[in-house]
C-alpha cells in the first residue's frame, strides 16, 4: 500500500518497522475546555485510518496524548477558580463521551503531561548534556541552530539573524524560526514541579517527543495530526527527538486536512466556533462520520449546512436500504470483486472518497442478492464506522411476508417499465410511497429502501 509521507512531500510504499504492526502517535487534545468541530475532523479521519489498518489486517498500536498543563490550561483554570487537575478531569470526561459518540476507537494510550514530568526533565537534561539547549533566567531553551536540518518537515528556513530569537509562550508561532521553551521556571499562579532547573513546568513541544517514544519506541511507524500541527509543533518534536537520541524519530508522518466554516478560518472572533457537544446536539454523530469520509484525510473540508445535510439524506438513504435488506434474512457472503475496489482505495493512501463510491456501487448493484449486499456493505462499515450493523434509531422492520409483496410490487414496476406503461409504473410508485419504501432506478433495475 502507498500513503503520502509529509515528510518527502511524496506518495511512497509504507514498509511497517515491524511486520504486520503499525505503531501510530496521533497529537490529541489540550483539556481547557471541549473540542471543536475541527478536532472532530481530525479524529474521525485517524480513527478510519486506523480501522482500515486494521481491516488490511494490521496490529495497530495508538497513543493519543493529552495535554493537561499548558498556558491556556492555567488561564482557564485561574478564571474558572480552580486547579488544572480539576479543569483536566472535568474536560477529559467529555473528550471521553465525545470520542465515544462520534464511534472512536479508544486508543490503546491515552498519557497525560502530567504523569510524564520525571520523562521531560529526563530528555531536557540530555538535550543540555548535547549542547543543543541553554538554560536562560525564565527557563530552559531549545537552540534550532543548533540541529542540522530543521525546517526539513515543514520547508521553513532558518534565516540569518534569526537564532537567539526566543518564544516562552505555548502559542503557535506559524511566521518565524525561534528557539522554544522546553522547561519553564516557576511563576505565580502556575503549577510548578521541581527540576534541576528550579521549580518549573514542561513547555508544550517536549511531551509529544517523551510520550510517544516512550510508548512506541524510536523511530516509530506513524506520527499524525492536522495540518496547522506542522510547524511550529511536529517541527520541533522532530529537532528535540533526533538531538537527544540521535536517532530517526518518526518513519512516516500523515496531515489531516484543516476544517473551515462556510469557506473561512473557525474562530470566536467570527463567531462561527463550533464544538463537538454542539454540533452533536444538531446532528447524529453518524452524519459527522460520513460527512467526513466522503472528503478525502489530506484535503481541506469545508463545513456548510448544505453538506451536512446531504450527508445526512446519504446516510438515512444508506440506513434505509440495511433496513430492507435485513428482512431479506439469510446469511450472506462478503462480493470478493467489490471487496477488492474497496481494498485497492484504500491502499492508495486511503482513498475514502473512493472507497464510499464503492459501497454505493454495491448498494445499487442489481446483481446481489441482498443478504450478499448487506454481508459487503457492513464488511465495508468495519472501516467507515457508521454503526450500520448496531443502528436501530427509526428503522423499521418489515417482515418476510411484507417484503414478498414490496419485491412483487418493484418486479411488476419494472415490467411495467419495459412496456412503457408509465400509468402502472406510477402508480406502483404510489403504493410503494405508502407503504414507506422509497425505489430508485438503476442501470441493472430497480432497487428500494426504507424511508
Amino acid at each position: 500500500m502507498e500513503i503520502y509521507d509529509s515528510l518527502k512531500r511524496s506518495k511512497v510504499q509504507f514498509e511497517p518497522i515491524k511486520e504486520g504492526h503499525v505503531g501510530m502517535y496521533v497529537c490529541g487534545p489540550t483539556v481547557y475546555g471541549p473540542s471543536h468541530l475541527g478536532h472532530a475532523s481530525t479524529y474521525i479521519a485517524f480513527d478510519i485510518i486506523r480501522r482500515a489498518f486494521e481491516y488490511l489486517g494490521y496490529k495497530v498500536k495508538l497513543v493519543v496524548n493529552i495535554t493537561d498543563v499548558h498556558d491556556d490550561m492555567i488561564k482557564q483554570a485561574n478564571k474558572e477558580g480552580i486547579t488544572i487537575f480539576e479543569l483536566a478531569d472535568k474536560n477529559i470526561k467529555q473528550y471521553m463521551e465525545d470520542l465515544a459518540e462520534l464511534n472512536i476507537l479508544p486508543a490503546d494510550v491515552f498519557p497525560r503531561v502530567t504523569e510524564h514530568i520525571k520523562e521531560i526533565i529526563q530528555m531536557v537534561e540530555k538535550l543540555v548534556e548535547n549542547g543543543y539547549a541553554y538554560e536562560t533566567d525564565d527557563g530552559v531553551y531549545f537552540n534550532v541552530a543548533k540541529f542540522e536540518g530543521y525546517g526539513k518537515l515543514s520547508g521553513i528556513k532558518l534565516e540569518e539573524g534569526e537564532t537567539g530569537k526566543r518564544v516562552e509562550t505555548d502559542k503557535y508561532d506559524k511566521e518565524g524560526v525561534a528557539d522554544f521553551a522546553l522547561w519553564k521556571k516557576a511563576k505565580p499562579g502556575e503549577p510548578t514541579w521541581p527540576s534541576p532547573w528550579g521549580e518549573g513546568r514542561p513547555g508544550w513541544h517536549i511531551e509529544c517527543s517523551v510520550m510517544s517514544s516512550k510508548y512506541l519506541g524510536m523511530p516509530f511507524d506513524i506520527h499524525g495530526g492536522a495540518l496547522d500541527l506542522r510547524f511550529p509543533h511536529h517541527e520541533n518534536e522532530i529537532a528535540q527527538s533526533e538531538a537527544a537520541t540521535g536517532k530517526e524519530f518518526v518513519k512516516y508522518w500523515m496531515h489531516a486536512g484543516i476544517l473551515k466554516v462556510d469557506g473561512q478560518k473557525m474562530s470566536k472572533s467570527l463567531g462561527n466556533f463550533i464544538n463537538i457537544p454542539e454540533i452533536l446536539e444538531k446532528y447524529d454523530p453518524m452524519v459527522l462520520r460520513y460527512w467526513r469520509a466522503t472528503v478525502h484525510y489530506r484535503s481541506e473540508i469545508n463545513y456548510q449546512e448544505s453538506t451536512i445535510e446531504a450527508a445526512k439524506a446519504a446516510l438515512g438513504k444508506l440506513r434505509g436500504y440495511v433496513a430492507g435488506w435485513r428482512a431479506a434474512g439469510g446469511v450472506g457472503k462478503v462480493d470478493s470483486k467489490f471487496r477488492s475496489e474497496f481494498v485497492k482505495a484504500l491502499e492508495d493512501d486511503f482513498g475514502l472518497p473512493e472507497a464510499v463510491a464503492v459501497l454505493w456501487k454495491v448498494v445499487k448493484s442489481g446483481k446481489m442478492s441482498d443478504a450478499d449486499k448487506l454481508a459487503t456493505v457492513l464488511d465495508f462499515d468495519r472501516v467507515l464506522g457508521l454503526g450500520l450493523a448496531e443502528f436501530k434509531g427509526d428503522e423499521k422492520q418489515v417482515t418476510k411476508d411484507t417484503k414478498l409483496k414490496i419485491d412483487k410490487l418493484v418486479k411488476e414496476r419494472d415490467l411495467a417499465r419495459k412496456d412503457k406503461d408509465w400509468n402502472r409504473a406510477d402508480e406502483i410508485r404510489g403504493e410503494l410511497d405508502k407503504m414507506g419504501v422509497i425505489i430508485e432506478d438503476t442501470d441493472d433495475g430497480s432497487v428500494w429502501s426504507l424511508k
